[in-house]
């Protein structure tokens, strides 16, 4: 058989689907061997293809030298690539040549990418370049970069801290208290605030993104979004805040509507070799919002700027809340926290909740409770990495008894099936009488306002003191209620 397929390519025969034949039997195990048994072998046949006049015949001839395993094709297949003008032919050299030793061409490869990265090219010609730019990126290994470090601007920066909508007073009022924050606006994402001291305002715990806004947050069309973010505020705000401001920096783009990767090399192409376009390991991410008017809002998020406000998590299991949502909870409910107050969490899952409770209002004694052993260690070792001292036990709550009560019940309410629900929510009323204290709280993260509200009724004891909304969309709210057992 692959005598019939040599003859031909000698004979000059259909080349370009001849080889796309061979490219794919090549695949196939064992054929390697038996086309090198075949008389009219001769790996020079292949090599010489790839001087024709045809690219298509030159890179399908690249893509059968990549399978050969012929050390001899390394040499032929880098002085092809070097020499190669057509843009879509260029990845097919370098996607075979990565089947060889070529580290005695990577200065050669590691100087077309800078060379690549510092060019700027045609909207036309962006796809093929970014094809080849990510394999080289690959072989090259890109030795040398040396990163940026953050710091404060010498001179007061706009920031955008992050929240839902039904969270953005909150956020707004612990900013304002904040001495760090200038001025502060509520926007439709979050609080906007003007200051000099990102990293301590950024230790601010409810909020869940940092956000730089490029060009005064005007919106763009799509097709206007790469120059807009080179021509724009973007590098000079990148300066403002690192260090090795002359190192390019590796960034990705991040959209939920237009395609990404089109944009990020062409952000790259105009940069000049300011930026990387890097999506699995970067420092600066772009962020496009679409707007009402199908604009978009650029936004950056430094991942440069580091986030440690939750260090302590360093488990975690499927149901955990996350630890923004348990920050922002405990703020919301602030005015009810009694200080050393004796405190139980009957779901307390990795102990989240526990701890920003604790961190905000410390209380006395503090107990959590999870009938899934996997939690409760994870827990007891984020609770040790926060420094902090709770009881942890890896019991059914509603099987658990203590010789003295509670003054306050915090926990993030389980969902269930619709089925199991119900049951939950009366045995929880039920039982937590037991454990609370005269004029003690319990405050309730949960979707299910109907049924809380059901049991309120059903049981006196208890009384509605607040709710507050946590997120409207999810029908998530958070309920303080207080329980007499005089009623």
């Amino acid at each position: 058989m692959y005598n019939t397929i040599l003859d031909k390519i000698i004979k000059k025969e259909n080349i370009r689907g001849t080889l796309a034949e061979l490219r794919e039997c090549l695949k196939s195990p064992g054929e390697l061997k038996s086309i090198k048994s075949e008389r009219l072998y001769d790996i020079s046949l292949f090599t010489d293809l790839l001087q024709d006049n045809d690219p298509k015949v030159r890179k399908n001839a690249a893509v059968v030298l990549g399978l050969l395993e012929e050390k001899e094709c390394a040499e032929a297949l880098f002085l092809a690539y070097m020499d190669e003008k057509t843009l879509f032919v260029r990845s097919a050299y370098l996607k075979a040549l990565k089947n060889y030793d070529y580290s005695s061409y990577e200065k050669e490869l590691n100087e077309r990418r800078l060379e690549i990265e510092r060019s700027d090219y045609d909207e036309a010609d962006i796809k093929h370049i970014a094809d080849e730019l990510k394999i080289l990126k690959s072989m090259c290994a890109q030795k040398g970069f040396a990163g940026h470090s953050f710091h404060d601007p010498e001179k007061p920066v706009k920031i955008i801290l992050t929240t839902g909508r039904d969270t953005i007073d909150v956020l707004y009022d612990t900013v304002v208290a904040n001495p760090n924050a200038i001025k502060a606006d509520k926007i439709f994402c979050g609080v906007q605030v003007m200051t000099e001291k990102i990293k301590n305002l950024s230790k601010i715990r409810i909020y869940k993104d940092v956000l730089f806004p490029v060009n005064n947050m005007k919106t763009v069309n799509k097709q206007e979004i790469p120059e807009a973010v080179i021509k724009g505020d973007f590098l000079q705000l990148l300066a403002k805040l690192h260090n090795n401001e002359k190192e390019p920096y590796r960034f990705r783009v991040t959209s939920n509507t237009l395609d990404t990767q089109k944009i990020g090399s062409r952000i790259q192409a105009l940069s000049h070799g300011h930026l990387i376009n890097e999506p699995s390991d970067y420092e600066v991410e772009i962020k496009l919002v679409r707007g009402k008017d199908d604009k978009y809002g650029i936004f950056v998020k430094l991942h440069t700027l580091k986030d440690k406000r939750f260090k302590y998590r360093s488990e975690y299991v499927a149901a955990s809340m996350n630890p923004v949502n348990a920050s922002m909870m405990i703020a919301m409910v602030r005015d009810y926290l009694k200080p050393e107050a004796q405190i139980l969490d009957p779901f307390c899952g990795v102990g989240t909740l526990l701890i920003e409770r604790n961190l905000l209002v410390p209380a006395r004694e503090i107990y959590g409770i999870d009938i899934y052993g996997q939690a409760v260690d994870g827990a007891r070792n984020n609770t040790q990495y926060a420094g902090m001292k709770i009881n942890y036990i890896n019991r059914d709550y509603f099987d658990f008894e203590h010789s003295y009560k509670f003054d306050e019940i915090i926990t993030d309410m389980p969902d269930l099936k619709a089925e199991e629900t119900e049951n939950l929510y009366r045995k929880f009323f039920e039982k937590s009488r037991k454990h609370l204290s005269e004029n003690g709280i319990m405050i309730l993260y949960s979707r299910e306002k109907n049924l809380i509200k059901k049991y309120l009724r059903l049981n006196q004891e208890y009384k509605l003191l607040r709710e507050f909304v946590f997120n409207s969309k999810d029908d998530r709210s958070v309920f303080v209620i207080s329980y007499t057992s005089s009623k």
